[in-house]
């Protein structure tokens, strides 16, 4: 597969028959030169919390048209206050969509001062997790992972404390643009553990 990194924690997901997913596509993509265009036609769309900079209200319609788009129950609420139908997925039960295999997977969303919503990250083929703004997990092992490094509640040791009890190898670096961080600062803190940074600017793509 191959993954592509455009603001805050939004990917976009290539399998080898040219089936596209794409996850998170919140308003910092939309505010930083990227176009709605740019992201219209995928095959399956994954929200994992309804915060803005995860599903952009005034741009989540346009972007998804008629495509299915899967989501926990918050989201499937949000997703429906601005015309959109959602799929609600259910912690741990794996579905498949457009020739990929999905699995949900509730994880607490770290603490930012108030209330915060339900979070569901996604595990993609078995291979790649998408933690959405989740910041520790048991029970789950998994080769590659988006995880977030950007904000005051989050040090670069948690989250290196997180990609280990995964058991992640490649550790791609999300969720920055608001609160920037030097995702090269996690290289000093993976090495000894054996674990890949791999830092993407917007546009960029990596196989994995």
């Amino acid at each position: 597969m191959k993954v592509k990194k455009y603001p805050q924690s939004h990917l976009v997901i290539t399998n080898d028959s040219g089936k596209k997913l794409i996850i998170d596509p919140g308003y910092f993509t939309f505010q930083n030169g990227f176009k709605v265009s740019d992201f219209q036609g995928a095959d399956v769309y994954l929200i994992t919390h309804q915060h803005a900079d995860h599903l952009g209200p005034e741009t989540i319609k346009e972007v998804v048209g008629e495509a299915l788009v899967y989501g926990n129950s918050d989201v499937v609420g949000k997703l429906a206050e601005v015309g959109v139908r959602g799929i609600e997925v259910k912690d741990r039960k794996t579905f498949e969509a457009a020739e990929f295999k999905i699995t949900p997977v509730d994880l607490p969303h770290f603490s930012i001062g108030k209330e915060v919503p339900l979070n569901t990250g996604f595990v993609v083929n078995g291979v790649f997790f998408h933690a959405g703004d989740g910041f520790e997990l048991r029970g789950l092992s998994v080769e590659t992972a988006g995880l977030p490094i950007g904000h005051p509640a989050l040090t670069n040791a948690g989250v290196m404390e997180f990609a280990k009890s995964l058991g992640v190898k490649l550790l791609i670096p999300i969720h920055y643009d608001a609160y920037p961080r030097d995702p090269n600062d996690l290289r000093k803190l993976a090495e000894p553990l054996g674990i890949e940074v791999r830092p993407l600017n917007p546009g960029e793509e990596t196989e994995i």
